[in-house]
């Protein structure tokens, strides 16, 4: 890739360096750079504070070039790795800069880990050295330095690093990876988070993200490369942490900051947040609102890899980001590229895999095994520009009023199938069912056959026609992504109706079972449907629609465009929150892992359009929600009924010539409602096969070709 210096980060550190004492000779993209500076201009600022013990920026320094002239003497230098095994504390500060002051590149190793885990890590990382102290375990088979350890003279200069020098590594041992950061790349990306969140002597940061990634990493760099303090977290308990401390800034992950969003005294425990980032992927809307609630703090949305040294997009978080939290725009030096499968750019609004290219990419992995897969060509870039493959499913997002032209998340390459029509995974949930009623409008989708009356037909035409009004009318009552709908009607083609046209809306479903009408324990619904037949039996403190009364001529039937939606419906969206029998506890079911399983069960059954499917649980039975999608994804029938008796059961097959249905076994009080949602439904999977006679009766009840 490319190694021009960031224009940015040389301005900012040729003023540091700007008059100063001394022959050391600094490369100002380096990570020593500013550390230093900091340490010769403002000796006396806090640096560490880790429970009564503190250093300043000139005590650290001093302890620092200390232990690195240790490190010197036992071959320590440019491209050389140290593993430092410290337990998080102002000694393992001293050891990281010893290592960078001595020209090496550290990787941390967790004491409090397993052996086995602290053993994989050294191995992908292949340190040269062991840095610890006496008592803390550490992997066997390695050379190691204890970090006590001093020399008699320290040498009036050390060489320190370039800025094309390893840095850190970050290893992962699920993946087998240990990522090379340069100098180069993470004083690029501290300096622009320093410019982001403009944090800086007076600041404090809490130091207390896992010391095996690279966030711990990212939390040191954010405090000791801005002058700002570094504060060791005195608690697990994060909440207590920030009370204690006072810390004025911190990074959390999206878990982190709802529970303590949702904390009672929450505004009184977070009062002294002054900057707040939020990482680890995308951020739900009612989470950072959540939190805006509660503190005064400016909200960061922030997301990166170790590839890419951290962080390189940001996202200031606002009262407009109502639905949907963007990933945001790119940092300093930074370029985004949205390619499809053939590395071309698409156009903005459709989606694509996020590729990363600039001065913040990481050298490649150890060995350069995976290296050569993950970090390509830039194919609009200048000749030996790099890009890194994130991975990630985004579009770019047009500006509107309210918003500047930012990166969206839609999804994991590694989450659907590389296909679908822009060549990614961007299916949602009824997408082959609108297919299917565009294809074959007249056959019929949904019979109900009850136990009393006559049977009841809607075909794939109008179901869709019927959905899309209602769909619409919901989405005028304001539904969409993360909005919880309760559908109180019994098996029935109307549940049919308003389970897809909740879908439709972008909003969950969340079914109730009408046989036991309990109300599920779910946070703030915002609408319930209903039926007239239902009416009489209570009302909701909260809007409700009744389906069969409800005036929907007005609104189109036409397919709802993706365009109509207020904010686009994605992937990791909820799309049905379910309550299993006997339990109090719900289980969220997105658009992705709905797609997922249906389209799992579809290879492995192969249902078509021959295929009539039994559907004979309960309404609010959390296993059956795939009986009413998978088969109107292949243009197959449903047929909805009560859970027969066997005798009725053989009538029903007879009857309508059932080919599949679904046989929910019996789970004894107190089996795990994980257990039921993976076992029902999969494992009690049965084909039947229709009788000529049985396939031509349906025939003539429903108007299908005999086959």
């Amino acid at each position: 890739m490319s190694h021009t210096d960031s224009v940015t980060t040389a301005a900012t550190l040729a003023a540091l360096l700007r008059d100063l004492d001394g022959d050391r000779p600094r490369d100002p993209a380096t990570l020593l750079a500013a550390f230093s500076t900091y340490a010769e201009r403002e000796p006396d600022i806090l640096a560490v504070r880790d429970g009564d013990i503190t250093l300043t920026y000139g005590e650290l320094a001093e302890r620092v070039d200390a232990l690195a002239a240790a490190l010197l003497e036992h071959g320590v230098g440019p491209e050389t790795t140290v593993a430092v095994s410290l337990p998080r504390s102002a000694e393992l500060v001293v050891a990281v800069h010893a290592v960078l002051a001595a020209g090496g590149a550290f990787v941390l190793l967790d004491p409090a880990g397993s052996g086995d885990l602290q053993q994989r890590t050294a191995a992908l990382a292949a340190p040269a050295l062991i840095l610890t102290s006496d008592g803390t375990p550490h992997p066997a088979g390695f050379p190691v330095l204890r970090t006590d350890a001093t020399v008699d003279v320290t040498p009036d200069e050390l060489p320190g690093p370039s800025a094309d020098n390893p840095a850190y590594l970050v290893v992962d041992v699920v993946a087998s990876t240990a990522v090379v950061v340069g100098h180069r790349a993470a004083q690029a990306n501290s300096s622009w988070r320093q410019r982001l969140c403009g944090i800086g002597a007076g600041d404090s940061v809490l130091w207390h993200a896992p010391l095996a990634g690279q966030a711990a990493i990212g939390e040191m760099l954010l405090a000791l490369q801005t002058g700002a303090t570094l504060v060791v977290s005195p608690s697990e308990v994060l909440a207590e942490a920030i009370a204690e401390t006072q810390v004025t800034a911190a990074c959390f992950d999206h878990a982190e900051l709802a529970e303590l969003a949702a904390l009672p005294d929450a505004e009184q425990r977070l009062d002294s947040l002054r900057v707040v980032l939020g990482s680890g992927g995308p951020l739900l809307a009612q989470t950072a609102a959540a939190l805006r609630a509660v503190s005064g703090a400016t909200l960061w949305h922030v997301y990166g890899r170790p590839e890419t040294a951290g962080e390189f997009v940001a996202h200031e978080v606002t009262g407009a980001d109502l639905e949907v939290v963007p990933f945001g725009c790119a940092a300093d030096d930074v370029e985004l590229l949205i390619l499809d499968e053939h590395l071309c750019p698409v156009a903005d609004g459709e989606i694509g895999e996020l590729y990363v290219s600039g001065v913040q990419l990481a050298r490649g992995y150890v060995g350069r095994q995976a290296t050569a897969a993950t970090f390509l060509a830039n194919p609009i870039g200048p000749v030996d520009d790099r890009m890194f493959a994130t991975g990630d499913l985004v579009r770019r997002r047009p500006p509107g009023d309210a918003w500047t032209a930012e990166i969206e998340f839609v999804g994991r390459i590694d989450d659907g199938p590389f296909t679908r029509s822009t060549g990614l995974a961007d299916e949602l949930l009824l997408d082959e069912f609108e297919a299917q009623a565009a294809a074959t409008p007249f056959d019929p989708a949904v019979v109900h056959a009850p136990t009393d009356g006559p049977a009841s037909i809607i075909t794939y035409g109008d179901l869709d026609r019927r959905t899309n009004q209602l769909a619409r009318h919901l989405s005028a009552l304001g539904i969409g992504p993360e909005s919880a709908v309760l559908v109180d009607v019994p098996r029935s083609i109307e549940f049919v109706v308003a389970t897809y046209a909740v879908l439709k809306a972008g909003g969950t479903v969340v079914p109730i079972d009408t046989g036991n009408p309990r109300l599920p324990p779910i946070v703030n619904p915002a609408l319930a449907l209903t039926v007239a037949a239902r009416e009489h039996l209570g009302t909701y403190d909260i809007p409700t629609v009744t389906i069969d009364r409800a005036s929907l001529s007005t609104y189109s039937s036409e397919p709802i465009a993706r365009g109509e939606h207020r904010v686009p419906i994605l992937p990791q969206h909820p799309a049905f929150v379910l309550f299993p029998p006997g339990t109090t506890h719900s289980v969220t079911i997105s658009h992705a892992a709905a797609v997922h399983r249906v389209t799992a069960m579809q290879a492995r059954h192969h249902l078509s359009t021959r295929d009539v499917y039994l559907h004979q649980s309960h309404t609010g039975d959390a296993t059956a929600w795939h009986g009413y999608l998978l088969p109107l994804r292949v243009g197959a029938t449903v047929v909805l009924t009560e859970p027969p008796d066997p005798t009725r059961l053989a009538a029903l097959i007879a009857a309508y010539g059932i080919t599949t249905t679904d046989f929910t076994p019996h789970f004894p009080p107190g089996t795990n409602h994980r257990d039921r949602l993976f076992r029902t439904g999969e494992l009690a999977h049965h084909e039947i096969e229709g009788t000529p006679a049985a396939l031509a009766h349906l025939a003539t009840l429903l108007g299908k070709a005999t086959p």
